[in-house]
C-alpha cells in the first residue's frame, strides 16, 4: 500500500505498537507492544499489563478491529479486550472509520479496519500455544505461486524515469508487464480485476500491484490461512520490495529521498529480528 492513509499509519508488524482502547480491568487507552516474550499493554497514565505468552489461552476476534484475550493468573481465567484505534497525522486517535464510499482514502481506511484487530490475534497465535478460532490454512502450492508471482512483478519494475513520467518508453518491458497482466487473476483469485490493477496498463500500476499483492497476503495471515513460516517469507517479500524500491532510485510516499525505501527495509530487518525472526533467511 501506497497512497492515503497507509502512509500515515502501522499496520502489521508495527514498530511502535498498536494505540488501543482497552474494554476490561479499567486500564483505558495506551498501547500494545509485542516483545519476546508477552504483549505488553502501556496505558496513558503509566500503569502496564503483560500478557506472557505461556499464559494465553485463548485468542477470538470479536470484530475486524477488535480482539479479545483469554489469560490465566495462578489458575484464574480472565479476559481482556482491545480495539485497535486508528492514528492520524495530527496525532488524535478514531476508533470508527470511514466506509469506502466516504473519501478519496476510504479504501486503505476500511482494510485497516478490517486487519488491525486480526494482526493482534494471528502474531499471537502464530507465537504461541493458545487456541485461536475459525483457522483455516492456505496450501504450500498455492502459496508459493503468488510467491513466485511477486518476483515477476518485482523484475518488471521500470527504470525512474518511466516511473516518474509513467509513460512507457521500453515497449518490451510493457509487453512482458502485459502478459505477466493475464497469469495475476488465478493466482491471486481475483478474476475480474476488483482488488488488483491491471500490471503494465502504465509504469506506476506495475509498481502498485505489488504492494496490492502486499496486501493480499497480509490478509491471508489475518484470516488464518498462512502459517508462521509462510508469514516470515511474507516479511521478506516486503523487505525485498523495498529494497527495490531504492535500488531503482524511486522517491518514497512523500516525494522524499529514494533512501527512505532503505530505511523503511531496515527498520523491518531490526524489529523482526528483536522477535527472533531472521528475514534475511528467507531471502
Amino acid at each position: 500500500m501506497q497512497e492515503g492513509a497507509y502512509e500515515e499509519m502501522e499496520t502489521l508488524w508495527p514498530y511502535g505498537g498498536f494505540a488501543v482502547r482497552a474494554f476490561e480491568r479499567k486500564l483505558g487507552e495506551g498501547k500494545l507492544t509485542l516483545t519476546e516474550q508477552s504483549l505488553l499493554f502501556e496505558a496513558k497514565d503509566g500503569s502496564s499489563i503483560g500478557f506472557d505468552f505461556p499464559n494465553l489461552r485463548l485468542i477470538r476476534l470479536k470484530e475486524s478491529h477488535t480482539v479479545e484475550l483469554a489469560y490465566s493468573i495462578q489458575g484464574e481465567l480472565r479476559t481482556a479486550s482491545f480495539r485497535v484505534l486508528f492514528t492520524f497525522p495530527n496525532g488524535t486517535e478514531r476508533d470508527e472509520l470511514p466506509s469506502r464510499d466516504d473519501s478519496k482514502d476510504s479504501y486503505r481506511a476500511s482494510l485497516f479496519r478490517a486487519i488491525t484487530g486480526g494482526v493482534l490475534a494471528r502474531f499471537l497465535a502464530d507465537r504461541t500455544g493458545a487456541k485461536i478460532e475459525g483457522v483455516a490454512k492456505m496450501t504450500d502450492e498455492k502459496f508459493e505461486a503468488r510467491m513466485k508471482d511477486l518476483e515477476r512483478n518485482l523484475d518488471l519494475f521500470p527504470d525512474k524515469k518511466q516511473y516518474e513520467s509513467d509513460v512507457w518508453w521500453d515497449d518490451d518491458l510493457r509487453k512482458r508487464s502485459l502478459e505477466a497482466a493475464q497469469l495475476e487473476s488465478q493466482v491471486w483469485d481475483d478474476p475480474y480485476k476488483d482488488r488488483l490493477f491491471y500490471t503494465g496498463t502504465n509504469p506506476s500500476m506495475t509498481v502498485d500491484n505489488a504492494f496490492e499483492k502486499l496486501d493480499l497476503l497480509r490478509e491471508d495471515w489475518v484470516n488464518g490461512r498462512i502459517n508462521p513460516l509462510q508469514r516470515a517469507k511474507c516479511v521478506a517479500m516486503e523487505y525485498k520490495i523495498d529494497r527495490r524500491m531504492s535500488e531503482m532510485g524511486y522517491t518514497d510516499n512523500r516525494g522524499g529521498s529514494s533512501e527512505a525505501w532503505t530505511k523503511t527495509a531496515e527498520n523491518l530487518l531490526q524489529f523482526e529480528k528483536r522477535l527472533g525472526i531472521d528475514v534475511m533467511n528467507f531471502n
